[in-house]
């Protein structure tokens, strides 16, 4: 066991997840077991320090060129961090925890995010899970997990089966290229139908009666009347001058149906 004499001491560098290693953890008296080998690598150790000592640790490792800010600095970098630990001697510590050999030989603690490897585990006490070892699987479970393809699976649980039928009568499904007509509108009118269905704009003034004529305009009646004639002020220099540009006016508008023949 290696122990500081330092009653609680705390780690102020950048945390080392791999190893269990975080920022500002706390120990009482000794390091644990599983730390140890970390405590070989020299900025590790300049940064655990005894509580009493934590505020000013913490500002002597915010200015620059101290040991402390320079061993924070370094292990700040990951591959710093990856080239210490790959150095530790972890066989020192073989009994007091369990190691599994990495990729380049060196020794890793197994643990959280470093699990011990096993192959052809299972919950059976070993070998292969299968569809048919499912004991709470029911058939339809079962036949799904083994169909296959696509099509398989679809027909194990009756999917894209219907007895639908295609139509226009009030239990039938309407078919894809089915669009509404005039006649569909069950709340539309007859006006409303013919409006729909007229071919130009002169049909539709038809159907909604737009743009009909007027009978012609009686002394009694509203009707339509035509423009009169022009008629050309008059020059007459006596009577029957003036009588006959007269008569000539009320021609005109009696021809325009202003007034009455």
């Amino acid at each position: 066991m290696l122990t500081i004499e330092e009653s609680i001491l705390i780690y102020i560098g950048p945390p080392i997840p791999s190893r269990g290693l975080f920022q500002f953890g706390s120990f009482v008296g000794d390091i644990p077991e599983f730390l140890e080998p970390l405590m070989q690598v020299e900025e590790i150790r300049e940064l655990v320090v005894d509580v009493n000592n934590l505020v000013e640790a913490k500002k002597e490792m915010s200015i620059i060129g101290t040991e402390k800010n320079k061993a924070f600095q370094y292990l700040s970098n990951p591959n710093n961090i990856e080239a210490e630990l790959s150095k530790l001697d972890y066989k020192s510590f073989l009994g007091k925890g369990i190691y599994i050999e990495g990729e380049n030989g060196e020794l890793l603690l197994v643990g959280k995010n470093n699990p011990l490897p096993v192959a052809g585990l299972s919950g059976g006490g070993g070998g292969s899970v299968t569809v048919d070892s499912i004991t709470d699987a029911s058939n339809i479970g079962r036949t799904v997990l083994k169909a296959a393809d696509a099509s398989a699976a679809r027909a194990a649980i009756g999917a894209g089966t219907s007895n639908l039928k295609v139509g226009e009568t009030g239990n039938d499904a309407k078919p894809g290229n089915w669009a509404p007509r005039s006649y569909d509108l069950q709340d539309a009118s007859d006006v409303g139908k013919a409006l729909i269905i007229a071919a130009n704009a002169a049909a539709a003034r038809t159907a909604i009666g737009a743009g009909t004529p007027v009978s012609a305009a009686t002394t009694t009646v509203n009707g339509t009347v035509k423009q009169a004639a022009a008629q050309a002020n008059s020059a007459a220099t006596d009577v029957a001058g003036l009588v006959a540009d007269f008569n000539s006016l009320l021609g005109k508008l009696r021809t325009a149906g202003i007034l009455a023949p």
